[in-house]
């Protein structure tokens, strides 16, 4: 299983990008067999910032669908009624989920952790181990599921865990957790020389559509 994220930053009033985001979203979601939600980057992005995402079957299942929307004039539409609020590339991501069940999409509202690095290539196994054992001690100690991926493309040795709770109460709250629990720090610890140094990268978003 993979997941599909395409990530840019739209310029000018919310007032008209969130319903532009609201309704291309809804579009590809009634025209096409993709599961997409769309979210707000909150905090570690550029203000503005909103993101898709899709778990797919495969890469070809993905280029099938995504080819098949291209063909629509609505999509395509929809496209061009945005072309003065993206005027910067975005960035599509596809990540291989190492661990982590797919679920039901979230409720709107929801917040998603995301925590990014990248791996000493030459110890990739020794990192994926850990990464995967990390997610699997947070999972106890937050009770809530932490999904892990290996980034298919960009830097290599990019490993990515995304941790969903329903809402900005339940974050705070896993947080408050994990910086009390004794174990956790020391499996942070335990991660040095895994990881190149400076790379890690904390996020959150929220669900909007």
């Amino acid at each position: 299983m993979l997941l599909f994220s395409r990530i840019t930053t739209p310029s000018g009033s919310p007032r008209r990008v969130i319903p532009w985001v609201m309704d291309i979203t809804a579009y590809v979601n009634a025209n096409t067999d993709l599961t997409v939600t769309c979210w707000a980057g909150t905090y570690g992005y550029p203000i503005g910032t909103v993101a898709w995402s899709s778990i797919v079957e495969s890469q070809a299942s993905f280029v099938a669908a995504s080819t098949a929307l291209n063909a629509q004039d609505g999509y395509l539409d929809r496209l061009e009624a945005a072309a003065d609020m993206v005027t910067t590339p975005g960035e599509d991501r596809l990540g291989e989920i190492i661990h982590g069940a797919p679920s039901d999409p979230p409720p709107l509202g929801a917040i998603g952790r995301i925590t990014r690095a990248t791996a000493v290539v030459d110890r990739m196994a020794e990192a994926v181990g850990w990464s995967i054992g990390i997610a699997q001690y947070v999972e106890q100690v937050i009770d809530s599921p932490v999904a892990v991926l290996s980034d298919l493309y960009g830097a290599m040795g990019g490993i990515t865990w995304i941790g969903v709770v329903p809402d900005a109460a339940a974050a705070d709250a896993s947080r408050a957790k994990l910086a009390g629990d004794s174990g956790y720090l020391e499996r942070l610890h335990a991660s040095k020389g895994l990881f190149v140094n400076g790379s890690g990268h904390v996020s959150e978003v929220t669900r909007i559509a």
